[in-house]
Formats: structure tokens, C-alpha cells, sequence
């Protein structure tokens, strides 16, 4: 037994290698009485089958066993063989992914049958198997049903399962068996009847650097097409300059069991020729480099099936596209273009230039009205220390007066050597507007002294330690009004009771200074407080508008426990 089966292997080997042979060398002349197995994109394995020769079909273990190097294990456990027209020619189709398989594919141009068995399904196993049927990819025609019959035809040595014979003579037909034990052993196989392969363009879109035009598209796009064929729908007349567009898409329909081949062919000029730019594209869609269209001159994209014998295909399933490339616009256009826009630049440059005009005399003016308010404040300003000084001697005379009349001589006439010195250092500053600290606390420091000789009051005069009060200005006369004020509504009255406190120090860059007194106080809404404390309020107000950056800020604090006045310096020590 064991010797016969060494026999019939023997033979088989040689049966099958002398098959191929054959096959490989009449493919051209037609499919010939034959199974064929796909393995691969590129590969097919053949069986025997007209039952006029001596061997027959044998079982899929058998061929497995023969055929180990070419078969993987468990990829065919069905084993779908299929046999058409012996005299069909281009007959082969793409695979086609479906789901996580791949099925081959069947192209009959001559309306003929297709008959598929499948050598894994035994006697043993075919209860465990189903198969369907789907047209067009689309239509279920046989529902998932139990796998026919077994049959022993064609000289076969063993049963096997016959899925059927199928003819859509128009359409697509997809045959899918599958083990309902195990889902991973899964098969098919797609045939394909349609009579008309020339591929089907849906779209034509050309990308520019900064937009994509539907050629299609008539109205929109750009002026690379005028008109469309009556019969494809495609857009004729193709024209664009060299340069202007970076790539074209070609956009076709569905088309996955017919691969196709692309050309770009040059029509015009000394290098006329063919250049292949895809061989087997299965995707919808193609998309050409720019790099292939910047040279003028004419030429057409060439769709056509993928060969099954390199070189023969049959012309009236082509689709050609043909356009041209225009040189790019000469020099002189450009020079052209410069002249139109030269009348918007000036324009623009007038603009821009009145508006700069514009800008710097608003600027001049305000920059005038700012110096003229600075000059009308410093007039007023010197309008005011004109009236404080004057204020100031007739109140020191006042003073000197009340002396003489109360008969103290010598009282009267140390006030008076007092105030002949306070007042020529008052005459000596009368046209610096800033006086150092150290020399407005000296001019304060006189008049105090002179002012307790007349009522016996109290006063300290303090100033922080570091504050450089010979290099720190502050507006003169600043304090002398509201000392003079803390002196005649405050202390006066009280005589040896009265107090007067008066502080500089300093707080990060500002300059803080109060005048405190022990007085009765006033009504600060209601009570007038003297006419150089009105003076120097105004004062204060001019100030802050020389000084924006450094500003002057007054706070009246009265009760009838005495008085406090705050003045605020901000920003003044740099």
C-alpha cells in the first residue's frame, strides 16, 4: 500500500510540474482545462482537470503535501479552486482586500461560467461549512447556506465540495465559504462579468499654492478648462501655465478588482514619448507631481487596464486625458503689471504719508498747549509767592507791632533782628521757585522763634536721618503758610499750653512732611482758614499740573483736639 503511494506522489510531482510548464508557456492562448489556486498577487497553482487524461483531481492534503514550499500552513484549510472558459484570455483580476483577507479576483469578458470547488471540504468536515454568495457588493443573492454536495468528477481520486457554477454576465459576483467551528478559516473569491473595463474618471482637481480648482467645474476653476465632453463628462481644452499648479489628482470610480496602469505621454516636440507613471493601482485615486508639468508643450494622461501581457491592451478601453502646458507669461507682463500696480504704491505712500503729517503736527500742538499751560501755571505759581511773601511780612509785623505796644523793647527788638534776617533770606530766594529742605526748615525755624517770643508756646522740628536734606528741593515757601496757620488758629490762644510739631521723612522715593498742632481746631467745610492757607492750596494744585510725574497731594485733618496737616511728595527722590 505504502509503495503505491509513493508511486502515485511520484507522478503527481511530475504530473503537476509538467502542467505548470505548459500553462506557463500557452497562458496567451487561453485558461486551458484547468483548477486554478491563487497563492499570491503574482502567483497561481494549477490542477489537472479534464477528464479525458489519465489523472484527475486529487485531494487538498495531497496537493499540500506536494506543493509544502508555496502553500503556508492553515492559510488554505478550503482549499477554493476555480476552472473557467479554456479558451479565455486576461483573465486576471487584482486581489481584493476583504476584511482582514484578501480574495482573489476573475475578469470574464466572454460572458462564460465560472465553476469553484473547494478540495478541504470532505466528507468528514461538511456539515462545519457554509458558504454566500453577493452581487455587485451589494445585493446578498444566496444567503449563508450549507455547502451544496460532494462530487467526484473530472477524474478525481477523492470527493470534494462543490460550491456551484456562477454567471452574472454583467456584473460582480463575490463567493465567500466559511468553517462556522473556527471563522478564522475563511475564503473567496470575486468574479467579474462586466463587459466594459476602461477606467471611469469622477473627478479632475488641479492644487495651486494656495487653492485646488475642480476642472469639472466650468465656472470655478480658473480658466484651466472651457468646456466639457458631451459624452465622458470630462473636462476638454486642459490649459494652464508652466509653474502655476503643484500637483493634479485624478479621482476614478470604484475599480478594485481591475488594476490600472498610468502614462504621461508627450504629443509635441523632439522628446516625444511614454512614461509610465503607476503600473498597478488599485486606490480611487491617483495624484501627479508638479515636477512633471512645468515643461510647455502638449501632452495626456493614459489610463488603461493592467496588462496581463505586457504591451497588449485593447485600445478602446483606454481613457486618455490630454491638456497642455503654456510657457510661463513673459517678462514684459510682469513690467506691465508693475506700471498698473506704481499708481496704487504712490497712493499708498501719499497716505501714509499724510497721516504721518497729520500725526506730528497733532503732536506739535499738543506738545505746544502742554508748554503754555506750563508757562501760565509757572506765571501763577510766581503770582502766588508774590502775594505769600508780602502776607508773611505783614504778619511778622503785626507781631513786632504787638510787642511794642505791650512796651517789651526788648522782646520787640529781638523779634526785629530776627526778622531782619529771616526777611532777607526770604528776598534773597524770592525768584528760586525750589528751595532746598535744609534751607526751608531754617526760614521755618526763624519764624518760629520769632512767633514764641510773642505767645510762648512750644515747637520741634524734626527730620529723618536719611533724607540728604542739602541735595533734596522741594517748592519754596511750601510750609510756611500752613506753620503760619498751625501759629495764629491754633497755638496762639493757648500761649505756654500751645504745640507745634513738624516732621520730614521719607517712605521708598516719596517725602512725607506733617505739621501738627494742640489747637482747637476748625470746621474744615465751614471755616476759613486764613488767606495764604487758600494761596497755598492753589499753589499745590499748579505744582501738580508742572509736575505730572511727581505730584503734590494735601490732607486737612482737624478736630478740636488740634490740627494735622499732611503733605505728600510722590516720587521726589530719584
Amino acid at each position: 500500500m505504502k509503495g503505491k503511494i509513493l508511486l502515485m506522489l511520484g507522478w503527481l510531482l511530475i504530473t503537476i510540474s509538467l502542467t505548470q510548464d505548459a500553462i506557463a508557456q500557452n497562458r496567451g492562448s487561453g485558461f486551458g482545462n484547468y483548477f486554478i489556486l491563487h497563492v499570491g498577487r503574482s502567483t497561481s497553482y494549477y490542477l489537472v482537470g479534464d477528464s479525458t487524461l489519465s489523472n484527475g483531481v486529487i485531494s487538498l492534503e495531497d496537493y499540500k503535501k506536494t506543493n509544502k514550499q508555496n502553500v503556508s500552513s492553515g492559510k488554505y484549510e478550503i482549499g477554493l479552486f476555480t476552472k473557467l472558459n479554456p479558451t479565455l484570455t486576461d483573465f486576471t483580476g487584482a486581489p481584493v482586500p476583504v476584511g482582514s483577507k484578501t480574495y482573489p479576483s476573475y475578469t470574464i469578458d466572454d460572458k462564460s461560467d465560472a465553476i469553484l470547488i473547494a478540495l478541504g471540504i470532505t466528507k468528514d468536515n461538511i456539515k462545519n461549512y457554509k458558504y454566500h454568495v453577493v452581487k455587485d457588493d451589494s445585493i446578498e443573492i444566496v444567503p449563508w447556506s450549507p455547502i451544496p454536495k460532494l462530487e467526484q468528477k473530472y477524474g478525481a481520486t477523492v470527493p470534494y465540495g462543490v460550491i456551484g457554477t456562477f454567471n452574472s454576465l454583467d456584473g460582480t459576483i463575490m463567493v465567500e465559504v466559511v468553517n462556522t467551528k473556527d471563522y478564522s478559516i475563511r475564503d473567496g473569491v470575486i468574479y467579474d462579468w462586466r463587459p466594459n473595463f476602461k477606467p471611469v474618471i469622477e473627478s479632475i482637481e488641479a492644487n495651486t499654492a494656495t487653492s485646488f480648482y475642480e476642472l469639472t467645474d466650468l465656472k470655478n476653476n480658473h480658466g484651466y478648462s472651457k468646456q466639457l465632453d458631451p459624452i465622458t463628462g470630462l473636462p476638454t481644452g486642459i490649459e494652464f501655465p508652466a509653474d502655476s499648479i503643484e500637483s493634479v489628482r485624478l479621482t476614478f470610480k470604484h475599480h478594485e478588482t481591475i488594476p490600472y496602469t498610468i502614462y504621461l505621454e508627450k504629443l509635441d516636440g523632439d522628446s516625444t514619448g511614454l512614461t509610465q507613471l503607476t503600473y498597478y493601482l488599485q486606490k480611487d485615486y491617483y495624484i501627479i507631481n508638479s515636477k512633471l508639468l512645468k515643461a510647455p508643450g502638449k501632452y495626456r494622461f493614459k489610463v488603461v487596464r493592467v496588462e496581463s501581457i505586457p504591451g497588449q491592451y485593447d485600445k478602446t478601453q483606454a481613457l486618455y486625458i490630454p491638456f497642455e502646458v503654456k510657457p510661463p507669461p513673459p517678462i514684459t507682463n510682469k513690467k506691465a503689471s508693475l506700471k498698473q500696480a506704481l499708481p496704487y504704491m504712490i497712493a499708498t505712500l501719499s497716505g501714509v504719508a499724510l497721516l504721518f503729517f497729520i500725526y506730528y503736527r497733532y503732536n506739535q500742538s499738543k506738545l505746544k498747549i502742554s508748554a503754555r499751560e506750563r508757562q501760565l501755571a509757572g506765571l501763577k505759581l510766581k503770582s502766588i509767592r508774590s502775594q505769600l511773601n508780602p502776607h508773611f511780612m505783614f504778619n511778622a509785623l503785626t507781631s513786632i507791632q504787638n510787642l511794642i505796644n505791650k512796651n517789651n523793647i526788648e522782646g520787640a527788638n529781638y523779634y526785629l533782628s530776627i526778622f531782619s534776617g529771616l526777611t532777607r533770606q526770604v528776598l534773597d530766594t524770592n525768584n528760586e521757585e525750589m528751595l532746598s529742605i535744609q534751607e526751608e526748615l531754617k526760614i521755618l525755624d526763624d519764624y518760629l522763634q520769632m512767633e514764641q517770643l510773642r505767645f510762648g508756646f512750644r515747637y520741634q522740628i524734626t527730620a529723618d536721618a536719611n533724607l540728604n536734606q542739602a541735595n533734596i528741593d522741594i517748592p519754596a515757601m511750601l510750609l510756611q503758610p500752613f506753620v503760619e496757620n498751625a501759629v495764629k488758629h491754633g497755638v496762639s490762644a493757648l500761649k505756654e499750653e500751645g504745640d507745634i510739631g513738624i516732621q520730614i521723612s521719607k517712605e521708598n522715593n516719596d517725602i512725607v512732611i506733617s505739621i501738627v498742632d494742640n489747637g482747637k481746631g476748625f470746621n474744615i467745610e465751614l471755616d476759613a482758614t486764613g488767606y495764604g492757607m487758600k494761596l497755598s492750596e492753589e499753589r499745590v494744585t499748579l505744582l501738580n499740573q508742572i509736575y505730572k510725574n511727581q505730584s503734590i497731594t494735601l490732607t486737612v485733618d482737624s478736630n478740636t483736639t488740634g490740627t494735622t496737616i499732611t503733605i505728600r511728595l510722590t516720587n521726589w527722590i530719584l
